[in-house]
């Protein structure tokens, strides 16, 4: 056999090889489609939202791994009816996460910041648990770092973001490997900034953290690493690290976008060493996975990249078909717990009203009862009011006639004093003398004794009030409350009107009365 027959025969194996290889994982992705979608039906007539969510997150990510952009587009605008009750809150920011990831590859980066924006609202604004905080906020501001970095360029900002994202992820308090895709974002950040030793600290700690054989996190952590060595002018070590990047893309199948980078990335490099040969292979294998991912002829993605928001427009154009459709496939999980609702309000509105009417009632029978009570004591408390002025009106006409029988009998012992009496007439006269000499203290006496028993809350509010009262200071006060003038007084108590006047001034010190108040006005009007 010669060796042009060899070649032919090794040649025709190749091919053989390559093709049962290509069919093979087309079966195999063609397997895991058509299993996922089976689900889908599946979980859609059970009604089983959460199982619902799980199994879209992984069409997503399956249609992510190989490059179908419009279909994992697709499949994220499908989720987010599911996701609208507060109980999917976690599933709810993993959409939108998934969303700015697909905007930002395309370079969406407006779209990609109002997502994010709407992330971070989401979680500080609902009632989310710390844990489940600090986890969200950890993913969504490397999310934001990445934005900053490719936006608006804007490095200081996306360290802060990177920082931050580091530390919320340390305070949630799991693995310490859920955070070190935001510490090689930070790495990324400072390469970007021209800080080449913070990058090394970094990625050198990585890469000890992350020995070969090739792991998922090979890839991001090894095009970091190229991208330090270009930094640093190391081209060799840069190639080397982006190779290996390359062979963690192929082995794990995932980020298509990476890879892109990273041929065009070696391309450059073999380039600048003088290997234009070898550069010009990752050129073409460049431009051919970019024609895949992103030219604009490809049904797959052309949606993608005439940058419409396709759940937007379905909104607008047809709210009440997404309203239906949401409602249809929440329906068996809701109901329940609407009826359940329905009736607990029910419940509890019957037992509020007969609770509020039987309430009420009875405070009205309490009120109503309390001011019939209430007129009955003012009542009770008039009628009293107006037996005792009628009795201290008898006392006062009683002590007003004791003192008209005191100034008549005065005046006629004057009148009998002038008189010149002789003979038989003088004996007549003094009998007249000796009858008008009657004493009337003994009425005194039994007037105030009457005036105390009728007024005797008086006299214990004003001993209550004013200890320093004497006997005779109470009895005065007696007769001004009953209108009696000093000379009045004068006469009643056996002393001048002088003296009267210094009682009164020595009662208002007692009582510590202010100059403008009046002493009968106030004793008057003294309960």
């Amino acid at each position: 056999m010669t060796n042009r027959h060899l070649k032919i025969i090794l040649h025709f194996a190749i091919l053989l090889i390559t093709f049962i290889t290509y069919s093979n994982q087309r079966l195999d992705n063609g397997f895991d489609e058509v299993k996922l979608l089976n689900s889908l039906s599946t979980f859609e007539e059970k009604k089983d939202t959460l199982q619902l969510i799980e199994t879209r997150f992984k069409l997503i990510q399956f249609y992510s791994k190989k490059g179908n952009y419009s279909k994992s587009y697709d499949e994220i605008w499908k989720l987010f009816p599911l996701v609208e009750s507060p109980k999917y809150l976690s599933q709810k920011i993993g959409t939108l996460s998934k969303l700015i990831s697909l905007y930002m590859v395309f370079e969406q980066h407006k779209k990609a910041k109002e997502s994010y924006l709407q992330a971070v609202e989401i979680i500080e604004n609902k009632n989310v648990n710390e844990d489940d905080k600090e986890l969200l906020l950890g993913r969504i501001y490397n999310l934001g770092a990445w934005i900053e970095i490719k936006a608006t360029f804007d490095f200081e900002k996306a360290e802060q973001l990177a920082l931050k994202s580091i530390e919320n992820f340390k305070k949630s308090g799991i693995n310490e490997a859920a955070f070190h895709y935001s510490e090689i974002q930070l790495a990324h950040i400072y390469i970007k900034k021209n800080e080449p030793k913070k990058a090394k600290n970094i990625l050198f700690k990585l890469k000890n953290f992350y020995p070969l054989p090739l792991k998922k996190q090979h890839t991001l952590l090894f095009q970091r690493l190229g991208q330090y060595y270009e930094l640093e002018k190391d081209k060799d070590s840069a190639i080397y690290f982006y190779n290996k990047s390359l062979s963690a893309i192929d082995k794990f199948e995932n980020q298509p976008d990476k890879k892109l980078q990273i041929l065009n990335r070696l391309s450059e490099n073999y380039e600048l060493i003088g290997n234009d040969k070898i550069a010009y292979k990752y050129l073409l294998q460049a431009s051919k996975l970019n024609d895949q991912l992103f030219s604009s002829n490809k049904s797959q993605n052309k949606e993608l990249f005439e940058i419409k928001n396709k759940y937007e427009l379905q909104l607008t154009k047809n709210n009440e078909l997404l309203k239906t459709q949401q409602i249809k496939l929440l329906q068996g999980e809701k109901e329940f717990w609407r009826l359940k609702l329905l009736s607990i309000i029910i419940v509890l509105s019957s037992l509020f009203g007969i609770g509020f009417f039987y309430f009420k009632r009875k405070n009205k029978l309490k009120l109503l009862n309390q001011r019939i009570v209430n007129e009955k004591q003012q009542l009770e408390i008039q009628k009293q009011e107006e037996i005792l002025g009628l009795k201290n009106k008898e006392l006062l006409s009683s002590a007003m006639q004791l003192l008209e029988r005191d100034t008549l009998q005065e005046d006629i012992k004057k009148q009998l004093n002038r008189l010149n009496v002789k003979g038989d007439n003088i004996k007549i006269i003094k009998d007249v003398k000796n009858s008008l000499n009657i004493s009337t203290k003994g009425k005194w006496k039994e007037f105030q004794s009457h005036f105390t028993k009728i007024n005797d809350s008086f006299y214990s509010s004003l001993k209550a009030n004013y200890p320093l009262l004497t006997p005779t200071d109470l009895k005065m006060c007696a007769f001004i409350k009953l209108g009696f003038s000093s000379k009045e007084m004068a006469q009643i108590m056996g002393i001048s009107v002088e003296g009267i006047n210094t009682s009164r001034s020595r009662l208002r010190k007692k009582m510590d009365l202010p100059r403008i108040t009046v002493l009968s006005e106030f004793l008057q009007g003294y309960s």
